[in-house]
């Protein structure tokens, strides 16, 4: 049996790997292959449709990494302090869309160092899984192009830092519902729910409990480009799309 096929064999048995050796021996067992399949070698169902399928994508590359954090406030590997994402890519090697990081706490939140919150122990080391994901491309056939562990440093961290602190204060002084997805040079900040019915407590300008609807922190296409930038030379462009 191939190391392929025997990693497919235990890979519900995979606990989080103890070491970044042992998470790149993973992340080059998947590389080159399409969720197609990724899905097949577990026995997973594909959803019925492209459009029934987000998430999916980033759900099965978690579970073949041995992603153990689900939900929880904290990295994906917490061992070994990596947060995984997955970023859906063209051929051109350009993001086709925003990151979503964590939610955003709209209470309690004076006094929080940008260094204490959950966003900066979620960035601090990302690895990024590029997917080939144009629109035109079935579910099935979309492909794991590359993979990519950057730390947040130098410019890039002080650049999401200022982001983060203007966010947060206008938070502070009760102005929630005054941010925009316009706001912020690397980082921003929208609603985060499952539908516009869902809302949480915020303060608002004079300082009572108001409600909005709950947001998140996302990466926006200017910073996915720049971390595209760092892998994008490793390949001949554009890349093959299959159809």
């Amino acid at each position: 049996m191939t190391a392929y096929a025997q990693y497919f064999k235990n890979l519900q048995l995979l606990p989080e790997p103890q070491s970044l050796s042992e998470l790149q021996e993973r992340l080059e067992l998947i590389k080159g292959h399409t969720i197609e399949d990724l899905a097949a070698a577990i026995s997973q169902p594909l959803p019925p449709a492209s459009a029934a399928g987000k998430g999916y994508c980033g759900e099965l590359i978690e579970l073949y990494l041995g992603a153990s954090s689900g939900n929880l406030a904290q990295p994906d590997f917490p061992t070994l302090g990596i947060e995984l994402k997955t970023m859906p890519i063209d051929r051109h090697f350009e993001p086709l869309q925003t990151t979503f990081v964590c939610h955003a706490a709209l209470r309690g939140v004076r006094g929080e160092t940008f260094e204490d919150s959950v966003l900066y122990h979620k960035l601090r080391l990302t690895l990024y899984v590029f997917i080939l994901s144009e629109k035109q491309l079935p579910l099935p056939k979309r492909r794991v192009i590359d993979y990519c562990l950057q730390p947040l440093q130098g410019e890039d961290l002080q650049i999401i830092k200022t982001d983060y602190e203007e966010l947060m204060e206008l938070i502070a002084a009760g102005q929630a519902q005054s941010i925009t997805a316009r706001m912020g040079t690397y980082l921003q900040m929208r609603p985060k729910a499952a539908d516009g019915r869902q809302l949480t407590e915020c303060i608002d300008a004079d300082g009572k409990v108001s409600f909005t609807r709950p947001r998140g922190f996302y990466l926006r296409r200017s910073y996915n480009q720049h971390i595209c930038a760092l892998v994008a030379p490793r390949h001949q462009l554009p890349l093959d799309v299959p159809l």
